[in-house]
């Protein structure tokens, strides 16, 4: 038998926190859903599928054909063509960080975009967990985001925070050969990073090869429920073990004398009540428990101990169930409070 109390439900808390999962990719894993593919900026005027630029992913056995213009087309409409228009009566139509001071935005004629996957990226790429190693051309590349979404050259890092703290001054951080600049973007709970293919960036993504490396976010939420019983309350025990012979109630279902699968039947009672081992004996069809408690919890210093906690809906379905790490004697003359925590 249990006991039932009521859950007061000012007490109760709900938190979330976050957990993180590293990943690393590299340009081989089209089949896990890292790829990447062109885009380029043009006119949709008699545009013609054939004549465009066409990136093919395989995965297994299918094949798909990524379009440059029209993945172009729509990066710019998502991302960057409305980003300035967040504080107006339309911001629906930006996404991503729209923080002004800390991010910056311009998508060039042609971009490289680096997808992955929503079960490589769970809620969404951790901010300044994204590193892009990329060759091309003979040389090898660092690429990484600030946290920000906005993607930099590493080896010009010292040039781009000079550049960022400028409010992306073109004037401020930027090295003779343009280095020290924004090179492109990450949209991080889209799981898209978008890297502008200007100067010598212009093969990234489809050079010898690339590794990706970053972390994955998956939000956990925390509940907890103070579980108080007061001096005096739940001072009697349910457990069979508290009463003498450790004698309890078995319901046993009616079944013909011929009934051979009931030959197990004898096992669940003692010596003296049990049927044979053939099934072929009498029994009850119900043992009354015992009615007097064990010797050694009658006197005044017993007191029941609880080692399980179970929390219940509004309907009576269990939903979580606590035990402590020993059992806990309860207090006749203070109240005792259970913090059950659990998360989801």
């Amino acid at each position: 038998m249990s006991i039932y109390k009521t859950i007061d439900p000012s007490t109760n808390a709900k938190g979330l926190f976050f957990t993180f999962k590293n990943f690393t990719s590299t340009n081989n894993d089209s089949g896990s859903g890292v790829f990447a593919i062109k885009a380029r900026s043009g006119s949709f005027r008699n545009y013609v599928s054939s004549s465009d630029e066409i990136t093919t992913i395989t995965s297994g056995s299918i094949s798909t054909n990524y379009y440059s213009l029209p993945t172009w087309n729509f990066i710019n409409t998502r991302y960057y063509k409305y980003y300035d228009q967040v504080n107006t009566n339309i911001p629906y139509r930006s996404f991503g960080n729209t923080a002004y001071t800390h991010h910056s935005r311009s998508l060039f004629l042609s971009s490289s975009i680096i997808n992955v996957s929503r079960e490589l990226y769970g809620d969404r790429i951790k901010p300044g967990s994204v590193i892009l190693t990329d060759t091309s051309n003979g040389q090898t590349w660092d690429i990484r985001d600030d946290g920000d979404g906005n993607l930099y050259d590493y080896a010009h890092s010292a040039s781009y925070a000079a550049h960022k703290s400028s409010s992306f001054s073109m004037s401020q951080g930027i090295d003779a050969d343009g280095s020290g600049s924004v090179i492109g973007n990450v949209f991080y709970s889209d799981g898209l990073i978008v890297v502008n293919q200007k100067g010598s960036y212009k093969d990234v993504g489809f050079g010898t090869g690339y590794t990706l490396k970053h972390k994955a976010t998956h939000p956990i939420t925390e509940y907890e429920y103070s579980v108080v019983a007061k001096a005096g309350e739940f001072n009697y025990s349910s457990n069979i073990s508290a009463t003498k012979d450790r004698a309890g109630n078995v319901r046993v279902p009616a079944t013909s004398t011929n009934d051979t699968d009931r030959s197990w039947v004898y096992r669940l009672f003692p010596p003296g009540d049990q049927p044979s081992g053939q099934g072929t004996g009498s029994f009850q069809t119900s043992y009354t428990p015992a009615t007097l408690p064990a010797d050694n919890i009658t006197g005044s210093s017993w007191y029941p101990m609880v080692t399980q906690i179970g929390l219940y809906d509004i309907n009576d379905n269990l939903i979580a169930v606590a035990k402590p790490a020993h059992p806990v004697k309860l207090s006749k003359t203070l109240s005792t409070t259970f913090v059950v925590r659990f998360d989801t």
